[in-house]
């Protein structure tokens, strides 16, 4: 990639013109042939990115979307939120106004989810499922999946679900091999596409779990995503020049390989923080819990987080504020999708 970026969000990313220029492509109907043969593409592509050889299925919507619609699909009535962020504290919220008795392990904003902590919930009481945000955007923190994984795993019979929003692409992630059942992504962040299109797996015993459940509703009823895509497309219209811009992007991914990807991502998150020391900007989350693509910064003493935002803005670069609880006192720089060193070492 020749293009220059210096648009650093922690999302939407940025996009490259190619990309862009895919979307220009002529419409189709989304139940005809030639339509089935770009879908079966990018679902077999697909597998390779969320390293499953499981159904990997894709919808129209953001990530909240299928963030609710697992919870409604496979929880009749207990589910377990683990918090450590306005993301999700968002799961939690979003369980409670479906009417679900849900509970939470809350962890410190700036903290990983501690695997301990999950394994005492665990032994305490059942759980349909358990919902993890692996890396909080609005913290810039990475909790330590795999392990977390294995608890769930060990300690109970429930459902793991599991936001990958802005690691899917960005950090290493074995939804297969780590056994979790519903691994659910926005493609705006590392995947560096356009808003507007869900990623997500569903695995044979979270499918199994959710024929049980009666009222999955229809647009969030995620069987009828699988039956769906089994036949080679979608339950409803799908925004097609999105995914015209996915095949596209399918392909650069693919083809730099998903461990070369990640090991790209480590480096640019060494350089942000090599930056930040530079500049005297310490870092909000905890040193061993830091985010592979989205670094959360306070600034030196007296500065004002806004004046580093603005400050860049006139040089023309884009960084993010804060967020949520941490809006006043920290700035986000987002070093994921087609992000190189060089694009950094400009900043």
């Amino acid at each position: 990639m020749t293009e220059t970026i210096r648009f650093f969000l922690p999302g939407p990313s940025y996009v490259t013109e190619d990309v862009r220029q895919a979307m220009t492509q002529p419409m189709q109907g989304h139940r005809s042939a030639p339509f089935k043969a770009l879908y079966t593409s990018l679902a077999g592509r697909l597998q390779k990115v969320l390293r499953t050889s499981g159904d990997v299925m894709i919808a129209t919507g953001s990530s909240t979307l299928v963030m609710e619609s697992a919870v409604l699909s496979t929880v009749q009535s207990d589910v377990l939120n683990l918090t450590n962020g306005a993301f999700s504290e968002r799961w939690h919220s979003i369980s409670r106004s479906l009417g679900k008795s849900a509970d939470k392990v809350a962890a410190p904003w700036g903290q990983a989810i501690d695997p301990d902590l999950v394994r005492t919930a665990l032994s305490r009481k059942r759980y349909e499922a358990v919902t993890l945000v692996h890396n909080e955007t609005s913290t810039g923190v990475m909790s330590p999946l795999a392990e977390i994984a294995k608890v769930v795993r060990e300690e109970s019979d429930a459902i793991l679900i599991v936001d990958t929003v802005s690691s899917l692409g960005g950090a290493p992630g074995e939804s297969e091999a780590w056994g979790i059942d519903i691994v659910l992504a926005g493609t705006q962040k590392a995947l560096a596409l356009p808003p507007g299109l869900a990623v997500f797996t569903l695995s044979e015993r979270a499918a199994l779990r959710a024929a049980k459940v009666p009222h999955r509703g229809f647009y969030t009823d995620l069987l009828r995503y699988r039956d769906k895509h089994r036949e080679g497309g979608f339950i409803t219209t799908p925004a097609i020049p999105l995914l015209y811009a996915l095949d596209r992007q399918l392909d650069v991914i693919v083809a730099e390989g998903m461990e070369e990807r990640w090991a790209r991502h480590a480096r640019c998150a060494e350089k942000t923080a090599a930056w930040a020391a530079q500049h005297g900007c310490e870092y909000a989350s905890a040193s061993d819990a830091r985010s592979l693509t989205v670094s959360c910064l306070q600034a030196p003493a007296g500065v004002d987080p806004q004046a580093i935002v603005k400050g860049l803005a006139g040089r023309g670069y884009t960084i993010g504020g804060g967020y949520g609880d941490w809006k006043p006192t920290t700035f986000r720089i987002g070093h994921m999708g087609d992000i190189q060193l060089d694009d950094l070492n400009a900043m």
